[in-house]
């Protein structure tokens, strides 16, 4: 989709949140005429958008035929009932950026830990002096952050991608990474095989590749060519103990780094990857590790310690939003959790691992926010909510409160969490359900933590 093709079109903007108004203001600033703004509900300043046709509520689905083409943001599925027979004419900002920027991108991709490696992927090459840009798949939208129109190069992008970015569209990559895949976003995509495939899409245009050995198996073999490069049981790059390594080099010690738990060690050791594919030098790998990695900080409501009151330790796992994700929040913190925020939207998820997780941790109190704290304990469905009881559930002993507030948890959290024990917001589940979205989730929990 070259800029070019959008002229004299008439395009539909699908979804109108911050990737929505971005769009329009990239559309206008091309010189589109011809834009509509598709959403369910529309700002109430819609009017300074001047010559720009709103169309909202019910009806605001109604006429996707009429289209040329359909920006759509990431957060619409393109398997919505109404959307699906106009998938051809479903276009997006991940595709006009890739398919109108002549520089080199890394893509970031998996479905934990794509943030970290990114962020930090992006230090370290500012740190080796290249002209480099970071796009967060979470953050400002990518026309926002690089200017197309303009021609704008740099030496490297760094692009975290999601899956909604990669469905129905193949990115031509230098670099791809690939750290895992579990179950997610299953309501949107519709199954996991769907899901994995929309990762996969990743792979198919790219140079080099960094992936880990336990997810190769989940490729098809026409998808990896003798290009690509292995993070494999061969260990070319690993840590041992406190030791990274390239081979049997050691480029790192980790007493220096705050991220110590262990996904954070992988994550560092795929970086090290990525930079030995782009800097082919044992020594100013290992020099920019030194130089990056002691200051580097965990990212926010990823896995932070937000607050300690009467020696009670508040910790912002807001960005935990699958099983996995509390799973290693959970072992992160191993003798000293004891208190669980849990809960929020269904998105399909089997939650028999974390069931397991929890009930053999020392986590003895959990906040249970609907709905899918009762699918992880079905045996507090008939238990009224904002009303703490007492369950013994396969011999162990939990307190539970069931509710709707973040207050209510928060005040449960203290009175039940003894000192110098570890109160957790790592919910194994999204948002939407009670949330706009888990930034959202997260502020609530540190403004009423900080208030009680």
């Amino acid at each position: 989709m070259h800029l070019k093709d959008l002229k004299n079109k008439k395009i539909a903007i699908l979804g109108f949140w911050k990737e929505g108004k971005s769009s329009l203001n990239f559309l206008q600033n091309y010189g589109i005429q011809d834009i509509t703004v598709l959403d369910k509900e529309i700002p109430e300043d819609y009017n300074r958008w001047e010559n720009i046709t709103f169309i909202s509520w019910e009806s605001y689905l109604n006429n996707l035929w009429d289209f040329d083409y359909i920006l759509k943001s990431p957060w619409v599925s393109p398997f919505h009932k109404k959307i699906a027979p106009f998938r051809d004419k479903l276009i997006s900002q991940t595709q006009l950026f890739f398919e109108n920027y002549r520089g080199k991108v890394i893509g970031i991709t998996g479905t934990k830990g794509k943030s970290t490696v990114s962020t930090l992927l992006y230090e370290l090459l500012k740190k080796a002096w290249y002209d480099t840009q970071l796009v967060w798949n979470i953050w400002n939208p990518v026309l926002d952050e690089i200017d197309i129109l303009s021609w704008e190069i740099h030496d490297f992008v760094v692009y975290e991608m999601s899956s909604y970015m990669l469905q129905d569209f193949v990115p031509e990559l230098y670099i791809w990474f690939f750290n895992n895949v579990f179950p997610c976003h299953l309501d949107w995509h519709t199954s996991l095989d769907i899901y994995t495939q929309a990762k996969h899409n990743i792979v198919k245009n790219a140079d080099y590749a960094v992936i880990h050995s336990e997810f190769v198996s989940t490729f098809q073999a026409e998808e990896i060519s003798w290009k690509k490069i292995y993070f494999d049981d061969a260990k070319q790059y690993h840590y041992n103990d406190s030791w990274f390594y390239i081979w049997n080099d050691i480029v790192f010690w980790s007493g220096q780094i705050w991220l110590n738990w262990d996904h954070n060690k992988k994550n560092i050791s795929w970086v090290i990857a990525i930079l030995d594919i782009i800097l082919q030098d044992t020594k100013i790998i290992s020099e920019l590790l030194y130089q990056t990695l002691p200051n580097f900080m965990w990212l926010p409501h990823r896995i932070e310690i937000i607050w300690e009151h009467e020696w009670i330790i508040f910790v912002d796992d807001a960005i935990a939003t699958t099983p996995e994700s509390t799973i290693a929040a959970i072992q992160s913190f191993n003798q000293t959790i004891q208190t669980l925020f849990l809960g929020w939207e269904d998105s399909w998820f089997k939650f028999e691992a974390l069931r397991k997780n929890i009930l053999s941790s020392k986590v003895q109190n959990i906040i249970a926010f609907p709905n899918t704290s009762e699918k992880i304990f079905p045996e507090i469905l008939i238990r009224d909510y904002e009303v703490p009881f007492e369950m013994e559930i396969e011999g162990r002993i939990l307190q539970f409160i069931k509710t709707r507030s973040m207050k209510k948890g928060v005040d449960f959290a203290y009175k039940t969490t003894f000192p110098g024990r570890v109160a957790l917001l790592s919910c194994a589940a999204p948002s939407f359900s009670l949330w706009k979205n888990y930034i959202e989730k997260a502020h609530d929990f540190v403004q009423e933590v900080k208030n009680y």
